[in-house]
């Protein structure tokens, strides 16, 4: 059958037929390839779905789940608005303790039968390491030859003289020239010596303790009494009790000021002993008529206190009362605490007053201030000057090693004083004319020390050979910075003898502290103006060391009782200065500021014998005393306290070699004196040639010119001879010529350091 229709209509019918084939070829190919797949894969169990079935555990999970059985509690918190973003410190408490009855309905407690119930686990920890085994080389390493030159090698003349006049040295010579030259200049226009370093900051990122690496503040006392507005003038510590230290304060008056005072009402002077138990109130007050400049407490007899006053006195306490009194009030076992009796009598200003015992004689005493006093231990002296070997003391060393009834004192009126702490011990006997007659006490032996141009001494320090009892020379230090060797023995069939031995110029100002080293008895320190120094007992012209100036003016200084190569410098600054020379000797190794008023007293507390390298140090105190009449306790460093390894070898090796450096400038000193003596005669050679000279060439002008006026006078032409031409003619070019030169190589420095442009004309 045949239809007619349009070609659109025909299009459309065709474009079905063919999409209807493409389809059905379409899923045949894919029927094909699941049926190839399927046969490829393995059959597979179908598992088919089933409904749940409750076993028990539904039980199970409802126990464990948390059911709210109430609303929840709502708890609300406030705080001002000032306290935001403040530190906020929780801790525990108990609750208790935080209950209020107007907050809270009833009483918190604790509920007996409470039982809290916790699950186990079990944990299995390896508590075994590992092992591995490994295997190290023990064998050395194989032999290798090798050869070292133990003898300098030399050329001989011959090859020297061939090498310094060879073509090679000179063109050596001409190549590094230029550099030497201006290194040299360079070297007069800069400072070499300038630290650079020294404006940067300490490097505080150190590692370690800060505390164990700085000096701290451990204890401050002061009174407002005794104490406040003065100067410290003296500090000791006494040995037989712990934590307890004596200090004296004086007014830091000028003598013109001290002589307008005279004629009001008398003041009381005193020394203040205090204890580390309490800071505030001084444990005695020892009262003194005078100012005390210097005191000490006898090593042996430490309840015997003897001091130096203003007037020249000599002034003696005896606290062994006071002491059993404040032994029987602190209970036993309580050394280092304070019973409530003593607390309550202190702080009620009960404070034990103790007056002197003995009172030395205007007349027998010093007549200007007693600057130091120092105990002799084991030393004995008489009248007549005698040496101590002719003594019962020296005679029986033992027995004089366990006595102590000596001591010097020293004044600015040249005079060195013994006196016996036995008043009246060796008086003549007289009869008395009352039995209550006061004993006079004048000093045992006299010493009068003076200049070697004449004059007294104004010593301020000495300084003994405690080790050495036998020994009757010692060190005086005067105000004018002057170092004295003395014997105070008195030579046979002398009236009036000089004891000074040697005397040096040590400071340009007062020497303010004078020790000997506790390491080396023949060394001794020196502390004056801005520099220190160590002297060798027998060097006493020049001293083995001397320190570089210091910023300020030095007022205080002490060996270190534990460290033999480190020295304490107090500066007018309020700096402590510790010097250990076995570190560097060109600068102090360490500083400190304990305070900003000038530093007048340095003194150790006596902590026993130091402890040996590597051992065990304690810890050791600094008492250091100021302007203002505080007394600052110190805490010192382990490393400034404790001795390192071979260290007083180390530091005897060091006086070695300055003394070995002192004796060859003293074996150089003669042949220096001939050739200054040499080059003084060769001086004086050349200018007798050159007046000599002179004089001829003198001469020789006015012959010319007489010459030249006769010739002129008979009316012949007169010429100029070369002989009259002026020498100063010849001399002015001559300087000329030298000042042309070193202009031009002035010039020359300048275009090398740039700071000419070259080629740009230098006027």
């Amino acid at each position: 059958m045949q239809l007619a229709t349009s070609r659109s209509a025909a299009e459309v019918w065709e474009f079905i037929d063919a999409e209807t084939e493409r389809r059905r070829q379409q899923a045949e190919s894919a029927a094909t390839e699941q049926k190839a797949a399927k046969a490829l894969q393995p059959s597979k169990k179908s598992w088919a779905a089933r409904p749940w079935q409750c076993l028990g555990s539904d039980v199970e999970l409802e126990e464990a789940a948390i059911t709210s059985h109430r609303p929840p509690c709502v708890l609300l918190a406030h705080q001002p608005r000032r306290a935001f973003h403040q530190v906020c410190n929780l801790s525990d408490k108990d609750s208790s303790e935080l209950w209020n009855s107007s907050q809270m309905e009833c009483r918190p407690f604790k509920d007996p039968t409470y039982d809290l119930r916790r699950m186990e686990q079990d944990t299995a920890v390896q508590a075994v390491p590992l092992t591995q085994d490994l295997a190290v080389q023990a064998t050395p390493a194989r032999a290798v030859p090798g050869s070292t030159q133990y003898e300098a090698r030399s050329l001989a003349e011959q090859e020297k003289e061939n090498l310094l006049t060879s073509e090679a040295v000179a063109q050596f010579l001409d190549r590094v020239w230029p550099r030497c030259n201006e290194a040299l200049q360079q070297n007069e226009v800069t400072n070499i010596f300038e630290d650079d370093f020294a404006f940067l900051g300490d490097d505080d990122s150190g590692t370690g303790n800060r505390k164990e690496n700085t000096i701290s503040e451990y204890q401050s006392f002061t009174d407002l009494q005794h104490s406040k507005g003065k100067a410290v003038s003296a500090i000791h510590w006494l040995p037989h009790r712990k934590g307890v230290v004596a200090v004296a304060c004086t007014d830091p008056q000028s003598f013109n000021q001290r002589v307008d005072a005279l004629g009001g009402a008398p003041a009381s002077h005193a020394v203040l002993i205090w204890n580390f138990r309490d800071p505030i109130h001084p444990e005695l007050i020892l009262e003194s008529p005078y100012e005390v400049f210097c005191f000490q407490s006898n090593p042996l007899q430490p309840e015997v206190i003897t001091g130096g006053c203003y007037n020249g006195q000599i002034i003696m306490w005896d606290t062994a009362s006071q002491e059993e009194r404040i032994a029987q009030s602190r209970p036993a076992g309580e050394e280092g605490k304070a019973s409530k009796e003593d607390a309550g009598s202190e702080e009620r200003g009960m404070t034990a007053v103790v007056k002197g015992s003995h009172l030395s004689l205007v007349d027998a005493s010093h007549t200007t201030c007693v600057t130091d006093l120092q105990w002799l231990p084991g030393m004995s002296f008489t009248r007549d000057g005698r040496p101590p070997t002719a003594t019962k003391a020296a005679e029986n060393p033992k027995a004089a090693g366990r006595e102590c009834n000596f001591f010097a004192t020293t004044a600015g009126d040249g005079r060195i004083m013994f006196w016996d702490m036995r008043v009246g011990h060796n008086r003549r006997k007289v009869k008395r004319e009352r039995e209550d007659e006061e004993v006079e006490w004048r000093p045992t032996c006299v010493v009068h020390l003076t200049r070697p141009e004449g004059g007294d001494l104004g010593a301020l320090h000495t300084c003994f050979n405690l080790k050495d009892t036998l020994k009757t020379t010692f060190f005086v230090g005067s105000s004018d910075g002057e170092l004295v060797y003395a014997d105070w023995i008195k030579p046979e069939g002398e009236e009036h003898p000089d004891y000074s031995k040697a005397c040096v110029r040590a400071h340009n100002g007062a020497i303010i502290s004078l020790q000997r080293s506790p390491f080396f008895e023949d060394v001794v320190v020196s502390v004056g103006d801005w520099s220190l120094a160590l002297w060798k007992e027998g060097q006493h012209q020049t001293p083995l060391f001397t320190s570089p100036h210091a910023p300020a003016p030095y007022t205080a200084g002490c060996w270190s009782p534990t460290r033999p190569g480190v020295i304490y410098a107090a500066r007018a600054d309020g700096v402590l200065e510790v010097w250990d020379l076995l570190d560097r000797s060109h600068e102090p190794s360490m500083t400190a500021a304990p305070c900003t008023t000038p530093i007048t007293y340095l003194a150790f507390s006596p902590a026993g014998a130091p402890p040996a390298a590597g051992g065990r140090s304690v810890q050791q105190l600094l008492a250091v005393g100021d302007g203002a009449g505080v007394l600052h306790i110190m805490d010192l460093p382990r490393n400034l306290r404790r001795r390192v390894p071979s260290e007083v070898n180390t530091m005897h090796a060091f006086l070695t070699r300055h003394l070995a450096r002192l004796d060859y400038l003293q074996a150089c000193k003669p042949r220096r004196a001939q050739l200054l003596k040499e080059h003084q005669e060769r001086q004086k050679i050349a200018e007798e040639e050159r007046e000599a000279a002179a004089l001829a060439a003198a001469q020789a002008a006015a012959n010319s010119a007489a010459a030249a006026a006769a010739a002129a006078a008979a009316g012949e032409p007169v010429g100029v001879p070369v002989a009259a031409m002026p020498i100063r003619n010849a001399n002015k070019d001559i300087d000329e010529q030298a000042e042309e030169a070193y202009r031009k190589m002035e010039d020359a420095f300048r275009v090398q350091l740039g700071l000419v442009p070259d080629g740009v004309a230098v006027t």
